[in-house]
């Protein structure tokens, strides 16, 4: 694991998952805003009347953040702007899961949803441990690139 951890190409190959991932979640959601609006206020956490205004900002820069991680444009600021929303991601998919509140995360595809509240619950625990994953993949390029 210590030989793959400091492989040469890592943080690049790492930049590029994050990058794709992110411009992938923001497709569906410049798309289609409105869906995306629906998907935010299922959370319960923000006052109904933000919640277009978080679906338009929160799209257009998981866009402009994963380009930045693809081309190395403005890194350290995307760096440290992708670790928040991942943080934030896996806190508001953990307080729903901690609520009961069974939802479609609206991480990637908006149109998809689960029929019973076992896949939900399965899908949103599934999103809680791929954001882990990229939070680390994050916290790896930001800490590593600077040694």
């Amino acid at each position: 694991m210590k030989k793959i951890l400091q492989h040469s190409n890592l943080v690049f190959i790492f930049r590029i998952i994050l990058g794709i991932t992110f411009i992938y979640a923001s497709i569906d959601k410049i798309a289609d805003p409105l869906t995306f609006s629906n998907s935010i206020d299922n959370y319960h956490i923000t006052p109904v009347f933000l919640n277009n205004l978080f679906a338009i900002i929160i799209a257009i820069l998981e866009l402009i953040l994963g380009l930045c991680l693809i081309t190395g444009i403005l890194i350290d600021g995307a760096l440290s702007i992708t670790i928040f929303l991942l943080i934030w991601f896996i806190f508001i998919i953990s307080q729903a899961l901690v609520r009961g509140i069974d939802l479609h995360c609206g991480c990637f595809d908006l149109a998809s949803k689960s029929v019973n509240d076992v896949n939900l619950r399965l899908e949103m625990f599934k999103r809680i441990i791929e954001d882990f994953v990229f939070l680390f993949m994050a916290f790896f390029i930001k800490y590593r690139k600077k040694s």
